[in-house]
């Protein structure tokens, strides 16, 4: 049974809302938590399966988010030790490899400072390499280097953020939907399952979905979004047994993933102009990771090779053209409007959700 009013209503139930629901709830205030879909459904449950600084946005220059998601990965890995582990990562540099190996040098000890050394990188020989990837070809291999950051089952992490939530008292309302939305002078009204509902202070953390629900209900708001998706392609057994780094001719990066037996590959980046849940996998994508992934493995794959494969959508603020030039940064869009609040919470990443909610509560106050 929902209650009549509630201090603060969220919409989106993806690993931010879930945080801000239960740092809020701890703050002795009443919390909904509403999602049309289910915990966790949508972008949280699409990822890499990364909890990581941002090696490569160190080339964007980036460092606060750098140190921000690094200062997170350290919280997470203390706090949940049973989903958050600070793991291997091997980045071979071959002759041909686009960004030089003293590019990487310099990036990773950049990395290893911000993270105050936590688990320096260190260069390992290309015969121990071989013996880790004895399927990744080592023609032309000059260097490799090893350092290390968080991995996760991005799903499981965010139910178990949602179950603290409602051991704090939040309330949370899956496969619903708003059917309206009316700020009056007083109050914030929505009607949830046919049930009208009050708050003062609405979130929206619907992730990439949010400019679809500001203009549905004709919210305002300061930022949009791009939406850029990624997809992932699963193979049923393992082809490396640590975590890959790897670079394409263009300069962008992918991951070869080991994950409970299984061998996950990704991610790519595609601007999407469609409505969220009308982005389908394009096959071109696929037949591109198995492309790129062929350049390093000496036994090759096919389409016939892959189990599965996912989309995910990541919301990006909106930039420039290039999806990998824009803001992987998150920003909190506070309105006042009469004597109620609406706060959009804009970009965010997985490694993150620890930090935004802690601002959002500092927002709120």
């Amino acid at each position: 049974m929902m209650k009549k009013n509630y201090d603060t209503i969220i919409i989106g139930a993806g690993i931010n809302g879930c945080a801000i629901a239960k740092e809020i709830s701890q703050t002795n205030k009443s919390v909904l938590l509403i999602d049309k879909g289910s915990i966790g459904g949508g972008t949280s449950s699409k990822s890499s399966r990364l909890i990581h600084g941002g090696l490569r946005y160190l080339e964007q220059f980036n460092l606060s988010l750098v140190k921000e998601s690094l200062h997170d990965r350290r919280y997470l890995i203390k706090n949940y030790p049973q989903l958050v582990k600070l793991v291997p990562f091997y980045i071979p540099i071959y002759k041909n490899t686009p960004r030089p190996w003293w590019i990487i040098k310099i990036g990773l000890s950049v990395y290893d400072l911000l993270s105050g050394y936590e688990a320096p990188h260190k260069n390992i020989s290309i015969e121990e390499f071989k013996n880790i990837f004895p399927n990744i070809n080592t023609k032309e291999l000059c260097h490799v280097f090893k350092y290390f950051d968080g991995h996760t089952n991005d799903l499981e992490l965010t139910k178990l953020i949602a179950t603290q939530a409602q051991d704090s008292g939040v309330e949370i309302l899956q496969d619903s939907k708003i059917k309206t939305l009316f700020i009056d002078d007083k109050k914030i009204i929505l009607n949830i399952n046919s049930n009208e509902i009050n708050t003062n202070t609405l979130i929206n953390a619907s992730g990439a979905w949010i400019d679809e629900v500001n203009n549905h209900f004709s919210l305002p708001s300061n930022y949009s979004i791009a939406k850029v998706s990624g997809i992932h392609i699963v193979l049923p057994s393992l082809v490396v047994s640590e975590h890959l780094f790897l670079q394409t001719d263009a300069k962008r990066v992918f991951f070869m993933i080991p994950d409970n037996g299984k061998t996950i590959i990704g991610t790519t980046e595609r601007v999407e102009t469609v409505d969220i849940d009308n982005i389908k996998i394009n096959q071109e994508e696929i037949a591109y990771l198995i492309k790129m992934s062929n350049k390093y493995l000496k036994k090759h794959i096919s389409a016939d090779d892959i189990a599965y494969s996912y989309i995910g959508t990541r919301s990006l603020i909106h930039a420039k053209e290039n999806p990998t030039d824009m803001s992987r940064e998150y920003k909190l869009d506070l309105h006042n409007i009469r004597n109620s609040k609406v706060l959009h919470i804009f970009g965010g990443k997985l490694t993150t959700f620890y930090s935004l909610s802690k601002k959002v509560v500092n927002l709120l106050k």
